[in-house]
């Protein structure tokens, strides 16, 4: 058992980690050997000025300044969280350029909170099932933010960005035009941008835009937000992943969907039904495939079983796969299987297993997360809903 009370074993363990594999089994001498390398470098340190020591270690590795200050994050990670450096020195199963990812997100939090965190990261990085996919580090970077918040609702206050503006230069043969929008204003333009882009006109994306800016065009944006019961302050979008209500705060609410409903459904037509889609949107969160975040709102619902080999239209058998890899997985290159826990095993041409997890809002903090409902909570909706369709069969 290691701090934290997080158990490892060989029958659990990531994919590029998978004792059973002899490729990966380079890869975690690779990073020990890494990781050894900085010790050693780093263990007289403070005998040099930081510039001495910066400019001794590039000449005897031959890495460039960016490299160096990777492993200098990661030792001091090393040194700040110290669940996360038992795990690491157990198994050697990330990366330097890992590691400095970790402690550049957790120094952005006050240091009180530092040893939180090293919980919750050690609790990311350990596998529950054998050949998880780990996650991504930009990814794990974006959640220890959103813990960052959470545990620290009154943050010191950041720098005042520079303000937004509209740059135009114009030569004799073009105009050249720099745009800074910050705040919500910056997803309503991306909006207004990727909706022009895909306008169904033969216009090119620069025709399109000025047909907009000349008002030729009419634009309509549909956005599907997520929030969870009881908590409307907490938002998801498919496109963006968490966001502030204030981003849509001007936005008018069309309808609203209860995802509890198809959760336990199987419909009977080949394609879901929007309320399905968004299901699948809010669990899975991005490209199930394995290293893919493609995010919700660019990927198409797959069949895990085959439509035409008898798969249901129902949760269970319905992930979320970007073009491209939706097409590896229809040619036969991979193959996927799902459990009940909408966990995916996919296996390539190695024979090798990864299992990806699901990792949008609906699992993040399930089951009695603001995300999720408990059951008693979900059973008397349940009955509400019974209810409401009895008085209106009796009008």
């Amino acid at each position: 058992m290691n701090p934290g009370g997080i158990l490892m074993t060989t029958d659990i363990y990531f994919s590029h980690n998978n004792p059973h594999d002899p490729y990966a089994h380079h890869t975690t001498e690779l990073n020990r050997d890494t990781h050894h390398l900085w010790v050693v470098l780093t263990t007289d340190s403070d005998d040099f000025d930081a510039d001495s020591f910066t400019t001794e270690v590039i000449r005897i590795t031959g890495y460039s300044r960016h490299e160096v200050n990777n492993g200098l994050n990661a030792m001091a990670a090393m040194t700040n969280l110290p669940h996360l450096r038992a795990i690491q020195e157990r198994y050697y199963f990330l990366s330097i350029r890992y590691l400095a990812s970790i402690m550049i997100a957790v120094a952005k939090a006050d240091p009180t909170l530092w040893e939180e965190l090293d919980l919750r990261i050690t609790d990311a990085l350990t596998p529950v099932t054998a050949g998880e996919v780990m996650i991504q580090s930009s990814t794990l970077s974006k959640r220890i933010a959103a813990w960052i918040k959470e545990l620290d609702p009154e943050p010191t206050p950041e720098p005042i960005p520079k303000e937004d503006y509209v740059h135009v230069h114009t030569t004799d043969e073009a105009t050249y035009v720099r745009i800074k929008i910050s705040g919500p204003n910056r997803l309503i333009l991306n909006d207004i941008i990727t909706q022009l882009k895909d306008t169904d006109t033969e216009d090119s994306l620069p025709e399109a835009l000025m047909a907009f800016l000349m008002e030729k065009i009419q634009l309509k944006i549909t956005k599907y937000l997520f929030t969870p019961h009881k908590h409307p302050e907490q938002v998801w979008s498919p496109d963006y992943g968490d966001i502030g209500p204030e981003a849509y705060a001007n936005a008018t609410l069309v309808c609203a969907k209860d995802l509890d409903e198809v959760a336990g459904a199987t419909e009977k037509s080949y394609t879901p039904s929007e309320k399905m889609k968004a299901l699948i949107r809010a669990r899975d969160g991005h490209c199930r495939f394995p290293g893919c975040c493609v995010p919700a709102s660019k990927c198409q619902v797959d069949h895990i079983i085959p439509w035409a080999e008898g798969g249901p239209t129902a949760a269970w058998n319905l992930q979320l796969l970007c073009q491209r890899h939706h097409n590896m997985k229809t040619d036969g290159r991979f193959t996927a299987d799902a459990n009940g826990l909408a966990e995916i095993r996919w296996i390539g041409p190695m024979d090798v297993p990864a299992v990806t997890r699901p990792t949008g809002p609906l699992v993040k903090a399930m089951p009695r997360g603001i995300w999720g409902q408990v059951l008693r909570d979900r059973i008397q909706a349940r009955f509400e809903r019974i209810r409401v369709r009895a008085l209106n069969k009796e009008d």
